[in-house]
Order: C-alpha cells, then structure tokens, then sequence
C-alpha cells in the first residue's frame, strides 16, 4: 500500500501531486511561527491538499530535522482536519527528535544520518551564499517578506549558524568573498550584469535596481 507523503522540501523529493505533495513552509526569524514562502498561505495550502488526502495517514518528509518543532506545527495542522500524520522521513536527524518522533508516531522517524548529542548546530552551504534560491531565513517586515543569507549584514551567522560572535566579521567577509565570485562567474556566462531584482526571492536590506556583484563588493568594504 502507497503511503502519500507531503514533503516541506521540493529540492530533494520532486512532488508528483499523485502521491507526493508539496507543502511550502518555513520558519519566521527569531519565533517558533511558520509561514508559506507562496502568494498561498500556508492554511490555504493545507486545506487544499487536505481534500485529496482526507481521512487518510500520511508521511511528512523533510532535508533536515533538528528542534522538531516545524514538523511537530505541521502535525497539529493535520490533525485538526482528521488527516494523521503517521511517520516522518529525513537525511539528517538530531538524537533528541529521533527518539521524540519514535515515541510519538505510528511508523516512527526513519533517517540516513543520527546526529550524536554533541552537535552544536547543522549548516546547509546554500545558506551561506547570496541570492540562492531556498536558502536563508525568511524574515518578516512591514514591507513583505524578505529573505536574509545566513551572515552580515544581512543575517546573524551566530544566531543562525553557532559561528562564534568572535569569528562573524570574518566569516562573513569569506562568505560576501564567495558570493562575489559565485556572482561575478554567473554574469561572465549570462554575458550579462545580474540586478537584485532578477534574483528568485527578495533580500532584505538591498536594493533591487542595483547589480548584485556591485551591492556585495559594497557591503564587503563596510564589514
């Protein structure tokens, strides 16, 4: 018997909306709230695919599980619309929401890698380029919803990334260094000079007129 499974993350798993779906999720900066990445909200999006899913037991799949607490927001989600949430499947997993999910779901958590309790934190290396499609937090303000890359002066790499507070100017300049070099290669094949606002999401703090390469050899003297 096939099991759907709606995955928080399409760059691993590829929905096929037969018996994969896709749920566009994450995590506001600095709270525990999730927000849809969508113009559709993320109500929205569960309700909708709570009607090819009714009354049925399905999986949660995702890249990276660490506190948990997405996933377990996700389930109360489910839950309210009679939709059970049975198992979860992922690459990486923390020791603490390994034995949490065994505890608590029918099928468990089943993962290719069990970080030990020592792991001070996990890291994706998207996270640390500018302008990545998927890749930093999103930051809510005013304005919209914005994305911010995991070092200054757009995000906090001690916040984000446990780099100690001694190390985030310098960690940050290597990470605006490659992000240069990433950008300055993209533009020499695209015989073309990227602006901000051909970028897939919104950066906080730029703006979207000016080129890419120019912004961050900008904020690389600043640092």
């Amino acid at each position: 018997m096939n099991i759907p499974i709606v995955t928080l993350d399409k760059i691993y798993i590829t929905p096929d909306e037969e018996n994969i779906y896709f749920l566009d999720c994450t995590r506001i900066n600095g709270t525990n709230g999730i927000i849809s990445r969508k113009n559709e909200s993320l109500d929205s999006q569960i309700i909708r695919l709570s009607k090819p899913l009714s009354n049925k037991e399905i999986l949660l799949a995702d890249d990276v599980v660490f506190s948990g607490n997405v996933l377990k927001n996700i389930i109360n989600r489910f839950n309210m619309l009679e939709i059970k949430v049975i198992g979860i499947i992922t690459s990486i997993c923390t020791n603490q929401s390994y034995t949490y999910f065994n505890s608590n779901l029918k099928y468990g958590i089943k993962s290719n890698y069990i970080m030990s309790d020592n792991v001070i934190d996990q890291i994706c290396e998207r996270d640390f380029y500018f302008g990545i499609a998927g890749s930093g937090i999103m930051i809510d303000t005013k304005d919209g919803l914005y994305k911010a890359p995991y070092f200054k002066p757009y995000g906090n790499p001690y916040e984000r990334a446990s780099i100690p507070i001694e190390y985030e100017k310098y960690f940050s300049k290597a990470c605006l260094e490659r992000s240069i070099y990433l950008w300055k290669e993209i533009d020499r094949l695209k015989k073309a000079r990227t602006k901000i606002i051909e970028l897939p999401e919104k950066i906080i703090n730029t703006n979207e007129n000016e080129e890419v390469v120019k912004t961050l050899k900008r904020e690389m003297k600043r640092l």
